[in-house]
């Protein structure tokens, strides 16, 4: 399932004549997303009718409560563990290519599932293992793909493309059950397999034909240990992208319950069957769909954190209504209002990290979020599969719905700061001038000292100013920070940051944004004289080879 959704802007554009119309569908003027687009809603109608055909052979094979559920752990489990290696890729090579080669190995991973089912070799574990390398193709895909909107069009379209990514998705989501139902019950699951391989290959076609500039790159790619490195240094001084982690893996843990369930619910339903399923899924759509209409009205009046607390309280007594009612008249009416509230909790968490998180880790921001609900998925569906096995699938689900509104309460006043992406625009800055003597710039860590002159009178606010000035260091690139003050002239201060090299450090300077930069100009507007503070750059000796002078040796 593929939904882009991050407003990156870092490339060229070549839109179309029609460029000029505004309103929603104004992206579709871009044939590049129009086409993508189009052939990305095949894609996961494709993706949500074999999710159904998946869960039904297991259901019908009478596999246990938690060989079901497990087909939730397969399919998050590599989203878990490799996402963010992807997202490294993602913010440092071309996103196409990445993208082309992630759903290669989804489409072969398809492939052997709709071979395996005419074969009539299709058991529940041989499904669950094809499920786990469908997720693989996706771990690589989805960070790339979620970081590549903005290449399709122009910053001004972006939020409607957004929202158009967000529908193509979710309608997906409605009718691909509904129709993954009717074609297992009219042709059965192996023609189910073949419809979703013939749609990623249209996707893939797609992904193949679009073409675009892509912009050199002034500093050499990040490794990817080392680029792993940087965004969890990043999420560590970042409280928007830890608590976004936070809040969508403890709501994933329990609302895993209703994907995990449901197939068992709709099995054991007096009225239960293939298509029964189908709809429930498709009642789950229909509501994400009406919910993405107004998620940003209710985002505006409510505020990210509250919307997030509603939302997720009402899915929990959603939950709680599925574990006591049998009756398909009200199922279905709270399975609507169940995906209501969970594309307004999701949706919310991904803005959140796509507008108050910097481009240039972005993807690994996706990827990390991604990494936190998908772990929550993947445990919470172990979790309650085997509750389930224990005290029934009923009982699992209102113990679920417990354990939500229990984390809604002791999260509650966990707040999110309101949506605004124009801090987060990269600042135009200065690199330092060209070192006198020849080093490697991957070797040996950098020392950076700034030295600032404040009067006593402003000591107090310096100080003050010199807090988010040591996040925003660590958090770009500096292994350790430290300030100073002169012993014998009180007004000296020296600002010390240790970066792990020379191209780290100038990747730190790449990556200011003017959030960032605002930072820095409030602390240097404390200093005081006409000249700038004085900035000194030191190499370790362990960044070049030296000899030590002759009359030394011997």
């Amino acid at each position: 399932m593929l939904q882009s959704v991050s407003p990156k802007q870092d490339l060229p554009l070549k839109p179309d004549p029609a460029e000029s119309r505004s309103g929603v569908l104004a992206p579709f003027s871009i044939a590049a997303f129009r086409i993508i687009w189009i052939c990305n809603l095949f894609a996961n109608l494709g993706t949500w009718a074999q999710s159904v055909a998946a869960a039904w052979v297991v259901t019908e094979a009478h596999a246990s409560p938690l060989m079901v559920a497990m087909i939730q752990v397969a399919s998050a489990l590599p989203l878990v563990l490799l996402s963010i290696m992807s997202g490294v890729l993602a913010d440092n090579h071309d996103r196409r290519k990445i993208m082309l080669v992630g759903l290669t190995v989804e489409l072969s991973g398809a492939a052997l599932v709709t071979v395996l089912a005419f074969m009539g070799y299709l058991d529940p574990l041989m499904l669950i293992v094809s499920i786990l390398w469908l997720s693989l193709g996706s771990s690589i895909t989805i960070p790339a793909w979620q970081a590549a909107v903005n290449e399709q069009v122009p910053p001004r379209m972006l939020g409607d493309a957004v929202l158009l990514n967000s529908v193509n998705y979710n309608v997906a989501r409605a009718v691909g059950p509904a129709i993954g139902g009717l074609l297992l019950s009219a042709t059965g699951a192996s023609w189910v397999f073949l419809f979703n391989c013939i749609c990623y290959a249209s996707l893939i076609w797609a992904i193949w034909q679009w073409r675009r500039d892509v912009p050199k790159r002034t500093l050499p790619p990040e490794h990817i240990f080392e680029g792993v490195i940087a965004a969890l240094r990043f999420t560590q001084y970042s409280s928007v992208t830890r608590l976004v982690m936070l809040r969508s893996a403890v709501f994933g843990l329990s609302a895993s319950a209703i994907w995990a369930l449901l197939p068992l619910l709709a099995h054991r339903n007096p009225d239960g069957s293939a298509s029964v399923y189908g709809y429930m899924l498709g009642a789950l759509g229909l509501g994400a769909i009406v919910a993405s209409t107004v998620v940003s009205k209710a985002r505006q009046w409510l505020g990210s954190s509250r919307l997030i607390s509603f939302a997720a309280a009402t899915l929990a007594v959603v939950m709680l209504i599925l574990g006591w009612v049998d009756n398909l008249w009200v199922i279905f009416p709270a399975l609507v209002l169940g995906g209501a509230c969970w594309i307004a909790a999701v949706a919310t968490y991904n803005s959140a990290v796509q507008i108050l998180v910097p481009d240039w880790v972005k993807a690994r921001a996706l990827a990390l979020y991604q990494t936190a609900i998908y772990g929550g998925l993947a445990a919470g569906s172990f979790l309650w599969g085997h509750f389930a096995e224990t005290m029934g699938v009923q009982g699992a689900l209102i113990a679920a719905g417990c354990l939500l509104l229990i984390s809604v309460a002791l999260l509650y006043n966990s707040r999110l700061p309101e949506l605004n992406s124009a801090s987060i625009a990269r600042a135009p800055g200065g690199m330092p001038g060209q070192p006198t003597f020849v080093f490697n710039p991957e070797r040996g860590s950098v020392l950076v000292s700034i030295e600032y002159r404040i009067p006593a009178e402003r000591t107090r606010d310096f100080v003050r100013a010199a807090k988010p000035l040591r996040r925003l260091r660590l958090r770009n690139g500096a292994e350790r920070w430290a300030l100073y003050r002169d012993v014998s002239n009180p007004e000296i201060w020296q600002e010390l940051f240790l970066v792990d090299n020379w191209i780290g450090h100038l990747r730190m300077l790449d990556r200011l944004t003017l959030e960032d930069k605002t930072i820095i100009d409030n602390v240097t507007s404390l200093h005081d004289g006409d000249a700038p503070p004085v900035i000194r750059h030191g190499v370790s000796y362990e960044s070049g080879s030296y000899e030590a002078p002759p009359e030394t040796l011997g």
